[in-house]
């Protein structure tokens, strides 16, 4: 009996540790700078030449793939009347334009991602970094993530909504712009 009540008391001074160790919970918190972004940075020059060479790209793309679809459904209409000649003319010309497309999509894409890029340096993510650092701090948060990256949405396999301050800090951002404008 002396054994099992000396093995009870072990047991549990090894356990009330461990409890007390599971209580601390650290906070983590997301922030989606994209979202940041394009919410408290709107009307800035930069992001609005930023979103409308966005907006060309885009029109471009759906413009090249039209007349891609377009050439291809020639090129099938003159494969059905056996127009061999004109099947492969079509071919070549469906052949470079995919070239140039792929071409269009690599060059203008960096130059979006390099624009994009920009508009997170300097006084702009100076800016954000000291707003999600008083955001933290009020909040009581140890972490908090960039949820707009590639490799963060690739790792992230669960969040509950609670988390994410990305409200919190566009509100920041607005009543300090608003404070420096007023």
């Amino acid at each position: 009996m002396k054994r099992r009540t000396v093995a009870v008391l072990a047991f549990l001074s090894l356990c009330i540790p461990a409890a007390a160790q599971t209580q601390d919970v650290t906070k983590i918190g997301l922030c989606d700078f994209t979202k940041v972004l394009q919410t408290a940075y709107k009307d800035t020059k930069a992001f609005r030449d930023w979103d409308q060479a966005r907006s060309d790209y885009q029109k471009e793309l759906s413009r090249l793939n039209a007349e891609l679809i377009d050439l291809q459904s020639q090129k099938l209409d003159a494969d059905k009347a056996k127009d061999t000649t004109k099947s492969l003319n079509l071919q070549q010309t469906i052949d470079a334009r995919k070239a140039y497309l792929d071409t269009y999509r690599t060059v203008k894409s960096a130059s979006l991602t390099q624009q994009g890029n920009s508009l997170l340096t300097g006084p702009v993510m100076a800016e954000i970094l000291d707003v999600v650092r008083a955001v933290a701090d009020a909040g009581g948060y140890a972490l908090i993530l960039r949820s707009d990256t590639d490799a963060m949405k690739g790792m992230m396999l669960y969040a509950i909504p609670d988390i994410d301050v990305t409200n919190d800090v566009i509100t920041e951002i607005q009543k300090r712009q608003a404070k420096s404008s007023g």
